[in-house]
């Protein structure tokens, strides 16, 4: 009787039923951290008056932690299940931004406005508070962005579902990072922080109640073991085997313990075919870890290329905003664009660019995945090189009295988000294809650690520009953020050179062609 139940059951969950939920809620938690993160470098100078080098290092940090975080999650993910790890994120991500507002709201925790030009530093327990919220934070990242997708897609029956699910979560993703950068920075600027963190909180408590309302549609299967834990495992092994002659010697024995607890040998005797299953099924083991090992470290000299383009984006996103904060963001009299918000114009040409790359340019021109990739690492250089520009043209402007439009920033963002429309889905296809199938769910894993140590590595080039150069001052017109700028370009390009040097030494299975 339970077993002709048991089909019936299992019909009940999973499926296109739990698509509003987990994207309901996944949806809400985002927008409301992208209302936190996108802002949190104006917040920190405004709010906690910090100067601007030392907001953009924390920022970078946090982006770091950001990227990071998720791997950590995942593999937590794999030891204790999805649904628990999602749920414990999301609510940390709301405990986090009610920590932002306490901290905007209640006078105490941070310190007072600046008064003619003399600026009180915040106290250790404003500190310890402002940090405790950008942990939460990130650990709320970290368990939501690889579980969410993840665990949606194990809901979906069959491949075609799949694919479809992972499409409309881009789309949804996409659109709650916009809503997230424009709207609530808008609300944050114009209307109090304590307004806007409250709606971004708000946003996070009903994404919480929308996945958690789906609980009873959710197919609870247990996370599959994270490959790389087993190819660790696999490596503490061989480190620690005997030599092939001792092992042999001792698996011809058989351990029992006598009466007294002393142990002795007692010789096995297997038959010829059970001997021989054995050591076929070793060496079948063997080679297929050689082989898993092999595939690994042959692309990690093209993973390697993320970090200078991660490095380089990531400063550029910080001094981007600077920028925006010292140019004239009006739009007509009454609207004024967020300084924050500037990254819009980078995800508006990344949604529209996708498509149209996709439906038209690469599928006539059959482009492949890397030369994809290579293509971003130019366009990346042009944009740094444009912005340069932009910046030289603007510290011209600030002396003469005029402040210099923010629609000029316009063009090299463009660029970044084609870029970045080549560059995504071209290194997911790229690395999906050519990882080994048992280590390909963590692929994409493996290129957010590149990006996250290369957000990691901009905070130690902050603190090098600042050591050796006068390029940035807290007086963003006494600043040289066009020589900045020109050196992260150079970066590029000669990562760049990097990049073709591996893409044509790389031996390509055959799946992606170079």
């Amino acid at each position: 009787m339970d077993e002709t139940l048991t089909p019936c059951k299992v019909q009940k969950q999973g499926g296109w039923r739990t698509f509003p939920y987990v994207i309901g809620g996944v949806s809400g938690v985002l927008m409301g951290t992208q209302g936190v993160t996108s802002n949190l470098l104006v917040y920190l100078i405004e709010q906690f008056n910090m100067r601007s080098i030392d907001a953009t290092q924390i920022v970078s940090f946090v982006n770091g932690c950001s990227q990071l975080a998720p791997i950590v999650g995942a593999i937590v993910a794999d030891a204790v299940g999805c649904f628990p790890i999602l749920s414990a994120s999301m609510a940390a991500c709301f405990l986090s931004i009610l920590l932002f507002m306490a901290t905007a709201a209640i006078p105490s925790l941070s310190p007072a406005p600046c008064t003619l030009g003399v600026c009180e530093a915040p106290s250790g327990g404003q500190l310890a508070v402002l940090y405790l919220a950008i942990t939460l934070l990130v650990v709320g990242v970290g368990g939501n962005r690889l579980n969410s997708s993840t665990f949606g897609a194990k809901q979906m029956d069959s491949g075609d579902e799949q694919a479809t699910f992972f499409n409309w979560f881009t789309v949804a993703m996409y659109a709650s990072l916009i809503v997230g950068t424009t709207a609530l920075v808008y609300v944050e600027d114009n209307m109090g922080w304590v307004f806007g963190f409250g709606i971004c909180a708000a946003l996070c408590a009903v994404g919480l109640f929308m996945f958690h309302l789906g609980k009873n549609y959710y197919r609870h299967s247990e996370c599959r073991e994270n490959p790389f834990m087993t190819l660790l495992r696999s490596l503490v092994r061989r480190i620690g085997k005997k030599s092939p002659k001792s092992r042999e010697r001792v698996d011809d024995y058989e351990r029992l313990e006598d009466g007294t607890g002393e142990t002795k040998l007692q010789t096995s005797t297997p038959s010829p075919c059970e001997s021989s299953l054995v050591v076929d099924d070793e060496r079948s083991t063997e080679t297929e870890e050689e082989e898993v090992l092999r595939s690994i470290v042959g692309l990690l000299p093209l993973m390697a290329s993320i970090i200078c383009t991660s490095l380089a984006c990531s400063i550029q996103g910080s001094l981007a905003t600077l920028q925006a904060m010292a140019m004239d963001r009006h739009l007509g009299p009454g609207f004024s664009i967020p300084a924050a918000s500037t990254p819009i114009f980078t995800m508006a040409a990344a949604v529209v660019c996708i498509p149209l790359l996709e439906g038209i340019v690469l599928r006539r021109w059959h482009v492949t995945p890397l030369q994809r990739i290579g293509a971003s690492h130019l366009l990346t250089f042009v944009s740094l090189a444009g912005t340069a520009v932009v910046e030289s043209r603007r510290l011209t402007s600030a002396p003469e009295g005029g402040a210099m439009s923010v629609l000029w920033m316009v063009p090299p963002l463009v660029l970044v988000g084609l870029g970045e429309a080549l560059y995504f889905p071209a290194q997911l296809v790229f690395y999906f294809q050519e990882f080994p199938e048992s280590l390909r769910s963590s692929s994409a894993g493996m290129t957010a650690l590149m990006t996250g140590i290369g957000c990691y590595l901009s905070t130690t080039a902050i603190t090098l520009i600042q050591r050796f150069t006068d390029w940035w001052r807290d007086d963003i017109d006494e600043s040289r953020f066009d020589n900045v700028y020109w050196m992260l370009a150079a970066v590029v390009l000669l990562n760049f050179g990097y990049f073709l040097i591996c893409a044509v030494r790389y031996k390509s299975k055959g799946k992606a062609k170079i």
